[in-house]
């Protein structure tokens, strides 16, 4: 079993594809998918509800294979590590998973570089622009996920994943876990943003 934390738009046929998103769920139900329209285009049907912070998505030992990409920063500290702690739980001994948050490390050294405060505040993902005027808007911060609650480097999150029992953690690109059904997930613009490099790691129960 193979599966995917945080897919948002992202499916992989031989994956479970997981998100938190309640606007993937209200656009299930034809009456309120009518009349609420929040993304430009719908969830894929495949996405199942799944919160990896309040309990883990299979059974125990019960995934060969386990993917995450750019989900646990919009968790809280205590949430993400809860989250991790599942992920444990569900991955087979010897089981690979991969994993991907955006890096504060770089964002951090493009600050000091350029001391553009207004880029780095928007870079990492914190604070708000403006105001939400159109119920759109309203709608998006009601339904929505996309604000980031906490930043990693790989120091720390490496850190995190010891404590969490994962072992041979080793920093990753796109392509190189050497398992052929993670090409069906990974996207290179999640492990490179811009000018900002992730923080990309693979680990093993």
């Amino acid at each position: 079993m193979n599966i995917h934390i945080g897919c948002e738009f992202k499916i992989g046929k031989n994956w479970k594809n997981y998100d938190i998103s309640i606007t993937a769920q209200i656009e299930k139900i034809p009456l309120l998918r009518k009349f609420i329209k929040i993304n430009p285009s719908p969830y894929p049907k495949e996405v199942i509800y799944g919160d990896i912070s309040r309990k883990p998505l299979c059974k125990n030992n019960e995934a060969d294979n386990i993917y995450c990409s750019h989900a646990l920063e919009h968790m809280t500290k205590e949430d993400m590590q809860k989250a991790l702690k599942n992920i444990y739980f569900m991955l087979k001994s010897g089981g690979c998973f991969r994993l991907i948050v955006p890096d504060l490390e770089t964002r951090a050294q493009k600050y000091l570089k350029n001391k553009d405060s207004d880029a780095f505040i928007e870079s990492i993902g914190f604070g708000k622009k403006k105001n939400n005027r159109s119920f759109k808007d309203f709608l998006r911060q009601l339904f929505g996920n996309s604000g980031h609650l906490w930043m990693y480097d790989n120091k720390s999150m490496q850190k995190y994943l010891t404590e969490a029992g994962f072992k041979n953690i080793r920093k990753s690109k796109i392509g190189d876990s050497g398992i052929k059904v993670f090409s069906e997930v990974e996207e290179k613009h999640r492990f490179v943003d811009g000018d900002f490099i992730e923080v990309a790691l693979q680990c093993t129960k």
